[in-house]
């Protein structure tokens, strides 16, 4: 492929999946514990070309030349941490500084920062979608019939019935939380690259901010217009590559 149009493919391509990441955040603007990324862009590597012309005209040129070949989406980065939101609400939960709740699902355990906690008709402490809430050992955090209405959560992550623990919420952290593959509804499995979860009581540097929850940190405007700087790349991308295809059709017919 000729290299205009590729490296003009690459960049339709990266634009692409850039304007995909931010659509995906505008999408989660108000979705508890979201955290908002920005696509990561690098260069593809580049390409040694014979470049003879310049070698015979040039004394000491070399006979090749290093051509960049395009670019692509390398990665995300996360953008500023979410938000505390103030609920009032005593089983919920704000959790800052890098822990994740535990939460047993039917496909196995995952890990999630929304602590939208409540007592289902069980008595058994689960999130906002129903999956359970594991305590320091592992296990579901269950109170004693009759005493849902008093639950309370403390800033160690002490689940309070009736002003006695029943259980303490289980804090897991992961040596590259960026290696935690998303599943769906705010929460993570461990993934490759995470590193084992290591899941006990609250850690130093983890903090638990009672009746609180942590909001999306999707700032919108901000989303909005890398959006559009990501259009105007890729119209100007779409050009280049139109340039290149035309150029190839009339150097066919010359040819």
């Amino acid at each position: 492929m000729d290299i205009g149009l590729s490296v003009a493919t690459s960049g339709l391509i990266a634009t692409q999946q850039g304007v995909s990441v931010y659509a995906n955040d505008l999408v989660n603007a108000n979705t508890s514990a979201f955290q908002a990324t920005a696509p990561i862009f690098a260069g593809l590597p580049a390409q040694l070309q014979p470049n003879a012309a310049l070698a015979a005209a040039v004394p000491g040129a070399s006979a090749q030349q290093s051509l960049g070949s395009g670019v692509y989406v390398a990665g995300q980065e996360p953008m500023s941490s979410p938000p505390i939101q103030t609920t009032g609400i005593p089983t919920d939960l704000a959790i800052t500084g890098g822990g994740y709740f535990a939460v047993q699902t039917p496909a196995g355990v995952a890990y999630t920062q929304d602590g939208q906690f409540s007592v289902d008709a069980s008595g058994t402490l689960v999130t906002q979608t129903g999956q359970v809430v594991l305590s320091t050992a592992g296990k579901p955090i269950t109170v004693p019939s009759g005493s849902a209405q008093s639950v309370q959560i403390d800033p160690q992550g002490n689940v309070l019935a009736g002003g006695k623990s029943v259980g303490q919420v289980g804090i897991a952290q992961f040596a590259n939380p960026q290696g935690l593959v998303p599943a769906g509804q705010s929460s993570f499995v461990v993934g490759p690259n995470s590193g084992a979860p290591t899941l006990g009581a609250l850690p130093a540097g983890v903090s638990l901010t009672p009746g609180a929850v942590l909001g999306s940190s999707t700032d919108v405007s901000q989303t909005l217009v890398a959006m559009m700087d990501l259009s105007r790349s890729f119209a100007l991308d779409a050009k280049a590559a139109t340039n290149s295809s035309q150029m190839l059709a009339w150097a066919a017919q010359i040819s």
